[in-house]
C-alpha cells in the first residue's frame, strides 16, 4: 500500500490544496511572464535599456518586505523573485537579439549525462530563451567542442569557473586555440547532495561515489564520515545511477537532487559542499558571433597580450575606465611555448553595439601586442548592486608608473589607422624568446629559401647560429612561378625546420601561403611570414590576425607603401599587433637585379608607422655579390633587422641559389656588421 492510499481525509485534502496553490502560482509566473512580452512590445520603439537596476531593486526589496509581513522568509522571497527576474531579462534579450523566431529548439552540447550539473545548467540556459532544447551529452569537454565544430550542436555550453575551484584551464585553451565565440553565460548553484537506496544513518556509510572534484568539493563533510571510502566515477549522474543499482544500503553517492530523485533514491543530505554556495559559470559558444540590440545590457569578453613595456597593462585598463565601462574579471595566464610570457582573460560590462565600446576596443588594439574578442553577449554573472566601475584596487598595480602616452597627430591616410604613427607614437617591439625586434635592436633572420633535407637545415642552422644568426628561416610551403618547381616539403619541413631550430637554440619563421595552414604551422613556427605574392590576400590576413604569433608581412610586387600598410591594417584590426614589415624588393624596368631594392621605403616607413621594418637584400637583388653591400646600407638607413637567404651549397640549392650566400659569406656579413657603429 502506499504512502498516499493509507493518508487520512484531512491529510488529502490539505494536499490537494498544495497541488491547486502551486498550479496557481505556477499560472501567475506564467502571466508575469506574458506581461514581461508586452513590455518588450512597448520598449521595441524606445532607445532605453532593458535593464533597471533600479527598478529591480525596489521589487526585491517590496517582495522581501511584504513575505516578512506574512511571516514568510524574506531571503527566500528575494532568492525565488531575483531568479524570476533573471529568467525575463533573458527572455527580454532573447526578443530583441533578432533572432530567426521559426528557430524554437537548439541542440546544446555539454560534457556529461542527463541530470549531472552541466545537463541541468544548460536546461536552464535554453529555458531561459524561450526555446526547447535537445541535448547532447558527451564524454568530455573536448568531445562536447567538436560536436559544435561538426554541426551537429547549435551551441556548447562549457563550465569557465567555480567559486569553490576556480577557473576551468581546459575552456580558456579553447577560447585561446579555437575560433568559436561566446555568444551567452549561465550561472547555476551547486547543490551538492548525499543520497542513497534509503533512509540510513550516514554513519553506516562505507563507501561515497562521485566525480572526483565533488568529492574534494564535499571534503569537510566527508572528513567526517570515517568508514566511508570515496569512489570516483565519471560523473555524479552515474555515480547515483550506480549506487541505486546496487540496493546497497550503505554506499551513497553525490550529486543532484534531480539526479537523485529520478533514480529513486533518498536524498540524506543537502548542502554538504565546503562553501556555503558553490555557484558554477558557464559560457555558450556557437560557430559565429551574435550581435545584440544596443539597449541589452551586455558583456564583452576578450584576450589580451600587452607590449613589452612599463606600465602597459595599467594603460589599457585606464582605457576601460576611462570610456566608462567596468571591468568584471581580469586573469592572467600563460602564453603557450613562451616561459614568463603571460596574456590576459578580460571581461567587462559592455555592448559592442554601443559606439563608446568601440572606440575602446579600437584603443586597446592600439595598445596591445594581441587582441581577440570572445564575443559580446547578454550579461547574467553580473550583481546587480555592482558598483561604480574602479578598475585598480591591485596596489601593485597602483603604483606601476604608466608612462605617458603623447598625444597623436591627425592621421594621415584612410585606409589604415592602427598601423599609422599618429595613432601610436612610440615604436612597437614584437618579442619573439627572448629576441625584441624594433626599437633600438637590431636582428638577423638567417636561413635556406626552401627546407630540403634534415641534414641541410640542421648544417645550416648550426652555421648561420655559430656566425650569430637570431632566427632561423627556411621555406616548407614555397610560391614558385613554374609549377615545376620544388614547391617545399610542407608539413614534413616544418617538423625538420622546428627540430633545427630548437637543436640550435633558435626561433624560427616560415610563410604561410593559405588560411588553413596558419594554425598547424603556428603551432611549431615562433614567426608566420606572409610572401610577396599574398600581401592583398585578404582572408589570409585576416586569418594571421587571429593568431597570437608575430607576423612578418612582405611587400608586394608592385605595390605602394600606402597599399602594404594598408595590407598591415588587415592583421592589426583581427587584434594581432605583432607585425613586422619587410622590403624585399618592386618590380621595375630594371632588368640589372631580381627586383629594386626599395630603401628609401624603410626611411619613409619609420615616419609613418611605428611597426618594426626588416629588409631582405636576397630577394631584393636576386644576386649574392650585391647581398652584403645591400645590407649594410638597409642597416645605415635605419632598418630594424635583415632577412637573408643561407645555403651550405648554393649551386646545389633546390630554389634561389643564386642569391643564397654561403656559411662564410655569411659570416663575412655578420662580422661586419658586428662592427658596425651607428
Amino acid at each position: 500500500m502506499s504512502k498516499e492510499s493509507g493518508s487520512s481525509p484531512e491529510l488529502k485534502g490539505l494536499r490537494k490544496v498544495i497541488d491547486e496553490t502551486d498550479a496557481e502560482i505556477v499560472r501567475l509566473i506564467a502571466r508575469r511572464l506574458e506581461t514581461v512580452g508586452l513590455i518588450v512590445k512597448e520598449k521595441a520603439g524606445r532607445p532605453h535599456q532593458i535593464r533597471d537596476p533600479e527598478r529591480e531593486r525596489q521589487v526585491l526589496g517590496r517582495v522581501e518586505s511584504l513575505a516578512q509581513s506574512l511571516g514568510v522568509s524574506g531571503p527566500l522571497a528575494r532568492k525565488i523573485f531575483s531568479e524570476l527576474i533573471t529568467h525575463s531579462l533573458a527572455r527580454e534579450a532573447a526578443a530583441l537579439s533578432g533572432a530567426d523566431p521559426a528557430v524554437r529548439e537548439v541542440t546544446i552540447a555539454y560534457h556529461g549525462t542527463p541530470y549531472t550539473f552541466n545537463h541541468l545548467a544548460a536546461q536552464k540556459y535554453v529555458s531561459g530563451l524561450g526555446l526547447s532544447g535537445h541535448f547532447a551529452g558527451s564524454g568530455s569537454i573536448h568531445e562536447a567542442i567538436e560536436q559544435l565544430a561538426a554541426g551537429t550542436a547549435d551551441l556548447a555550453l562549457l563550465p569557465i569557473e567555480n567559486t569553490a575551484a576556480g577557473s576551468i584551464n581546459e575552456v580558456y585553451d579553447i577560447l585561446r586555440e579555437r575560433d568559436f565565440h561566446i555568444v551567452g553565460e549561465e550561472t547555476f548553484k551547486v547543490d551538492h547532495c548525499l543520497a542513497a537506496a534509503g533512509a540510513v544513518p550516514v554513519g553506516a556509510l562505507t563507501g561515497v561515489l562521485s566525480h572526483p572534484l565533488a568529492l574534494e568539493q564535499c571534503s569537510t563533510f566527508l572528513d567526517a564520515l570515517p568508514r566511508a571510502r570515496r569512489i570516483p566515477s565519471v560523473d555524479s549522474a552515474e555515480a547515483l545511477k550506480t549506487v541505486a543499482a546496487s540496493k546497497d544500503p550503505t554506499q551513497a553517492a553525490i550529486g543532484s537532487a534531480e539526479a537523485a530523485e529520478t533514480f529513486g533514491l533518498t536524498i540524506l543530505r543537502r548542502g554538504i559542499g565546503n562553501h556555503e554556495e558553490i555557484l558554477m559559470r558557464y559560457v555558450a559558444l556557437a560557430r559565429a558571433p551574435e550581435t545584440f540590440d544596443a539597449r541589452i545590457a551586455c558583456k564583452t569578453s576578450l584576450i589580451l597580450s600587452t607590449r613589452h613595456e612599463q606600465g602597459a597593462l595599467l594603460r589599457c585598463l585606464q582605457i576601460l575606465s576611462e570610456h566608462g565601462l567596468s571591468l568584471t574579471k581580469l586573469e592572467s595566464r600563460p602564453r603557450p611555448n613562451r616561459p614568463w610570457e603571460y596574456m590576459f582573460f578580460i571581461d567587462f560590462e559592455g555592448n559592442v553595439a554601443d559606439p563608446k565600446v568601440n572606440a575602446a576596443l579600437d584603443e586597446l588594439r592600439a595598445q596591445s601586442l594581441f587582441l581577440k574578442t570572445l564575443g559580446c553577449y547578454p550579461a547574467k554573472a553580473t550583481p546587480v548592486d555592482a558598483a561604480a566601475p574602479v578598475l585598480v584596487t591591485d596596489p601593485v598595480l597602483a603604483a606601476a608608473p604608466a608612462k605617458a602616452i603623447p598625444a597623436p597627430a591627425a592621421r594621415k591616410s584612410k585606409h589604415y589607422k592602427l598601423a599609422d604613427r599618429a595613432t601610436r607614437s612610440e615604436d612597437t617591439i614584437v618579442r619573439v624568446g627572448n629576441l625584441l625586434i624594433g626599437g633600438a635592436g637590431f636582428t638577423v633572420m638567417a636561413g635556406p629559401c626552401s627546407v630540403e633535407s634534415a641534414e641541410q637545415i640542421n648544417q645550416t642552422a648550426a652555421s648561420v647560429r655559430a656566425s650569430g644568426a637570431h632566427i632561423l628561416r627556411g621555406g616548407v610551403f614555397k610560391p614558385r612561378t613554374s609549377p615545376y618547381a620544388f614547391q617545399g616539403l610542407g608539413y614534413e619541413g616544418l617538423d625538420l625546420l622546428a627540430a633545427a631550430g630548437k637543436a640550435a637554440g633558435m626561433p624560427v619563421i616560415t610563410e604561410v601561403m593559405s588560411p588553413d595552414q596558419v594554425r598547424p604551422v603556428a603551432h611549431k613556427a615562433d614567426i608566420l611570414q606572409i610572401g610577396a605574392r599574398n600581401m592583398q590576400n585578404f582572408p589570409l590576413l585576416n586569418e594571421v590576425g587571429k593568431v597570437d604569433r608575430p607576423v612578418l608581412l612582405k611587400r608586394g610586387l608592385s605595390s605602394t607603401i600606402e597599399e602594404w600598410l594598408a595590407a598591415a591594417e588587415y592583421i592589426l584590426a583581427q587584434g594581432n599587433g605583432q607585425v613586422i614589415l619587410c622590403e624585399r624588393g618592386i618590380r621595375t624596368f630594371e632588368s640589372a637585379t631580381r627586383n629594386t631594392l626599395d630603401l628609401s621605403a624603410v626611411v619613409v616607413l619609420r615616419e609613418r608607422t611605428h611597426l618594426p621594418v626588416v629588409v631582405d637584400p636576397s630577394h631584393g637583388t636576386g644576386n649574392r655579390a650585391y647581398v652584403t653591400p645591400m645590407a649594410w646600407a638597409a642597416r645605415a638607413c635605419g632598418a630594424h633587422g635583415l632577412l637573408i637567404e643561407v645555403h651550405p651549397e648554393p649551386e646545389k640549392a633546390l630554389s634561389d641559389g643564386e642569391q643564397s650566400l654561403t656559411p662564410t659569406e655569411f659570416a663575412g656579413l655578420m662580422d661586419g656588421l658586428s662592427r658596425w657603429r651607428a
